[in-house]
């Protein structure tokens, strides 16, 4: 099972993301209120997903951490923070982020965020022609009975191959589909 480490200074927040984690099986390892308390976890538990704020405890930010860890181990990251500036925003995604979510957050937002920071690579399978051209109207916003009209197929089909689609890639939402699509760069044209 794959495990979590949440970088958090605010108690009731790292706990909030604990229990929403929990909830839906994930493993959290360990909550870390500063660079040097993440730093001890990280060696004791060897984490695969760092949920770190960016403004934590101590001498070192979020960002900071990253950048040191990423020099000894390959763990992949999601930036929870209130912080959505540019400037912050560009020192983030130096460091590669998986994602990048700004407080508040809903728990649906932090779940997708989480599903596809551990994805597998090698659990992909690859959608049919069809279902391709579904996620690329999907990503375009369109509706089943467009969809529908333009693929000259009926909308019941458009529903069964979206819901299909959910199944098939275990996602909860179009927008977790879309977000996979765009990710295995099925969806670039």
């Amino acid at each position: 099972m794959k495990t979590i480490l949440i970088v958090e200074d605010e108690l009731i927040v790292a706990e909030n993301i604990s229990q929403i984690l929990q909830d839906a099986d994930y493993k959290v390892c360990g909550m870390a209120s500063s660079a040097a308390e993440a730093l001890e976890y990280i060696h004791a538990s060897k984490p695969d997903l760092l949920i770190c704020d960016i403004r934590i405890k101590g001498e070192k930010t979020g960002i900071e951490l990253i950048r040191e860890i990423s020099q000894t181990a390959n763990i992949r990251v999601i930036y929870l923070t209130a912080f959505a500036d540019m400037a912050t925003l560009k020192l983030a995604a130096d460091t590669q982020p998986l994602a990048y979510i700004v407080k508040p957050f809903t728990e649906k937002q932090l779940l997708t965020a989480v599903a596809m920071a551990l994805f597998e690579q090698a659990d992909v399978i690859m959608p049919t022609k069809r279902e391709l051209d579904i996620l690329k109207f999907m990503a375009l916003g369109l509706g089943s009975k467009e969809m529908a009209a333009r693929l000259n197929i009926s909308e019941y089909t458009v529903k069964t191959h979206r819901k299909n689609l959910l199944k098939k890639y275990n996602a909860s939402s179009g927008g977790e589909l879309v977000a996979l699509a765009a990710k295995q760069k099925w969806i670039l044209d």
